[in-house]
This record gives C-alpha cells, structure tokens and sequence, in this order.
C-alpha cells in the first residue's frame, strides 16, 4: 500500500501540477554565510608541524617517496600517484620529514607524512622552465603532475577529469561556483577577490578542451561575485555567467548539467558521456597556478565559521595544517561547540579531533552549538512525500529507506541507492527525522560489497 501511495504522487501529482512546481528538486536551507560573505580573504598562521594524508583524493593512495630524514622545501614531491585514479602530494612547507605512519584524517586513523616545519619558506624549483611553451597536452600534463583534485569536495583527479574517451565529445564546461552549504564562502571570496586569475584558469581549459561554451555557474545569493566575474569576463561570447537559484544542493555535478544544459547523466554515467564537465572555481584556480606560475597544489583556501566561532573567516591554508591551527587564528570559541564537521552540515562529515589536517578538499570546516547538533527524537513517517519532492535525482529517498531497514537490499538498489549523490536533502526535510541518507548510504555500502564479493 505504501509503495503504490508513493508512485501514485510520483507518476499522477507531478503529472497533474506541472505548473505549480510541486517537485522543487531541493531543499531552501536556512543560509549562514553572513558572518564571513564579506571578509576578505587571510593567510592562516603555519604550524611548527603538518600533516599530508596520502589519501587526499579519490582513487589509490599516493606512495611516499621521502624518508624520515630527508630535507624539503614547498613545492617538494613527497608523495606520487600510485596509479591513473590517484595523484600527487607536495610538501606545502619547508623542513624535514620526522615521521610517516598512522594519523587522525578525515577517513580515520590512515598513512601520513610529518614534517617539521623550518620556518625559511625556501621554494623547490617550479614544475616547468618560465620561457617554455607549453603545448595543450603538456599543459594537462603539467595538472596531472601538479596534484590537482577536484577542490569543492569530490577531490577526483583533474587530468582524469579533462582526458574524457576519445570517442566522446566535450562541448560545454561548467565552472562551478555555486556554494549551496549554508556555511561555505571559500569560492565566494575567491570570485571576488580573483576573478582575473579564474578567467586566466578558465582559457587554459578552453585550451585544454575546445568547448563551444563555458557556464560559471554562481547562486543568486553570491551577488557580489556574479558582478566581480560578469566585469572580468566583459563580452566575451564563449564564458557566461550563469545565476542560479539559491536552492540545496544547487552545486552538485548533475544538478548544474540538468539547470544549464537540459542534459541528463544516466544512471552509472559520467558527465563526458553528456558532453559535459564540470571543474570548481578553486580547481580552475589550482590549475592557474600551475600553468602561470609553475606551482604544484599546496595551499587552498577555507571557510571556518559556525555559531561558535569567536572570529569566522576565509582562509588561505597550507595544506597539511591541523584544525587546531585554524581554530586558533579565528580567536578560538565564543561557546562550547556540540560538533565539528570537515565540510557543512549537509554533506560534511563529523571530526572528533583538531589534529586532523586540511586536505585538498578541505572547503568548509563548520562547528555547531550543542543544540544544533542534537538529534531528534524520530517519529513514524507521515507519508508527506517532502524527501521525494526534494530528491534532485528524482528518487524515492523514504522507500530505499524502508527496504534497507527491511533487509531487502535488491529492492532498495532497483529502487536506485546507487543513485543517490549523497546531498542529504532527504533527512534534512523530513518532519519525522527518519534518518533517510544514513539508511540509504548503508545500503550502498551493502550493496557494492556483495558486488564486489560476488
């Protein structure tokens, strides 16, 4: 019976009041970006120590190619990819390296590399000569080498992401500036405060990929980035900003293909198989770097704010510093924090230590008071049908739910877990506070390891 209510208001009450915008495909958040929207962006104090996980982005994890011993500077390689999926870690300070074993991270206790700090700055040499041109398959060679990461979160490899199947055919790239966590700035103030080095970020890349057109794709709320880059890029007819509604999870891959393209990523696809990709501001930034100025990957930029925070602000941030270090240079607390989360409360994921480093998808690291963390008490379900309205991929979040917790595992994978891009919309809106994405990411978990045990 609950099956058939479902599928009812799915197939017949959408169908019936298409102009009433039942299927919203989001959730309006309540925003807190106020505190650090306008703050100019700072250099973050450099720790006596910091810490490199080897597993800073997706894929196998990078090989140590240091001792405990050796000397570096910023810039030097300590860690090289392991294989295709996987990418490169440099030192982002000069020192020694004084330890490489088990260390808190965002994924646990997992393999770093410590160094000890010198405090002297001292620069390895750049990736390339300064007079050398370089040709476009050198330039994606040179981000490959760099250790470029997708940098709003994903941290996929970036010369993967820009070396799509021969036989398929790029036309369109999105730059993805479209922050939809209610905390997060970081891309924000880049916008603003860079605007000449995305676009330089961004002719690379039309170099990189002859597209037809490039979208930079910015929320209605970022106002001042939308005029900052729509100056920069003055009448240019190949880049266009684009202003998007400000609704969760605005920003996701699929979601930005589907509002500017009316394309649709099947299933189990990739973007490329629609013709399309999309890159990060601070991804495009990353790869200004390394094409202008030679630099590998050793530094972003991160939003640390949340009602505790004495002093939110916008950072530019050594990768391999301790939270700890951040929490500092914000003044520390203005009241007990109940939680502290890498990333924003929608999507991120909870740390229980401030020596956990920033990693290169380190965006947002986001506190909340203890009442803002505690959990509901959950209820039975309502059948509002809220979690279906604002799936941004159109599945039924409440059944998947009901079969994971049923043990039925076939139901709940046809019925799309594999799916579920992980933005929380569900659980945020539910009124019965069902924990709908934790059921459902348990059983994607479930799912790929019978797969993989099959």
């Amino acid at each position: 019976m609950e099956e058939e209510y479902y599928n009812f208001y799915r197939k017949e009450v959408f169908a019936i009041f298409p102009k009433l915008k039942w299927k919203r495909e989001g959730a309006y958040t309540v925003e807190r970006k106020e505190r650090t929207e306008h703050r100019q962006i700072e250099n973050a104090s450099v720790p006596s120590e910091l810490v490199y996980p080897l597993t800073m982005h997706i894929g196998k994890p990078a090989t140590p190619v240091v001792d405990v011993g050796d000397k570096v500077k910023i810039g030097t390689l300590i860690a090289e990819k392991a294989e295709m999926i996987s990418a490169n870690t440099y030192s982002s300070v000069s020192g020694e390296v004084i330890e490489i074993g088990d260390h808190p991270t965002i994924q646990g206790n997992s393999p770093c590399i410590i160094i000890k700090n010198d405090f002297q700055d001292e620069w390895n040499a750049p990736l390339f000569a300064e007079d050398e041109k370089l040709s476009p398959e050198e330039k994606l060679e040179i981000i490959d080498k760099a250790g470029i990461v997708g940098m709003g979160g994903a941290t996929f490899p970036t010369s993967v992401k820009l070396s799509p199947p021969k036989d398929t055919s790029v036309d369109t790239l999105i730059v993805n500036g479209a922050e939809c966590e209610p905390y997060t700035t970081a891309d924000h103030r880049l916008m603003v405060e860079y605007a000449k080095e995305l676009i330089e970020g961004i002719r690379i890349l039309q170099e990189i990929l002859p597209v037809k057109k490039v979208y930079i794709a910015i929320e209605s709320n970022a106002h001042e980035s939308v005029a900052v880059m729509n100056k920069e890029i003055g009448e240019s007819e190949a880049i266009e900003v684009k202003e998007l509604e400000t609704i969760y999870p605005q920003g996701s891959e699929k979601v930005l293909i589907k509002k500017l393209t009316n394309r649709e990523v099947p299933p189990g696809k990739l973007p490329a198989d629609v013709q399309t990709l999309v890159i990060n501001v601070g991804t495009t930034y990353a790869i200004y770097e390394a094409i202008h100025l030679g630099k590998p990957l050793t530094k972003r930029i991160t939003t640390v704010s949340g009602e505790p925070v004495k002093e939110p602000k916008n950072l530019w941030v050594r990768i391999g510093t301790p939270m700890e270090s951040l929490i500092k240079d914000c003044g520390g607390f203005r009241s007990k924090p109940g939680k502290m989360i890498h990333g924003g409360p929608m999507m991120g994921r909870t740390m229980n230590s401030g020596l956990v480093p920033v990693g290169k998808g380190t965006t947002t690291v986001t506190f909340l008071e203890k009442k803002e963390a505690e959990m509901d008490e959950r209820s039975p379900c309502i059948k509002c049908s809220e979690c279906l309205n604002v799936c941004p991929v159109s599945l039924q979040p409440i059944m998947i739910s009901n079969a994971y917790e049923k043990g039925d595992l076939k139901k709940a994978e046809k019925l799309g877990a594999l799916d579920c891009i992980d933005c929380g919309a569900c659980s945020y809106i539910c009124p019965s506070k069902i924990p709908i994405l934790e059921n459902i990411q348990k059983a994607k978990r479930e799912i790929k390891a019978a797969k993989e045990g099959a």
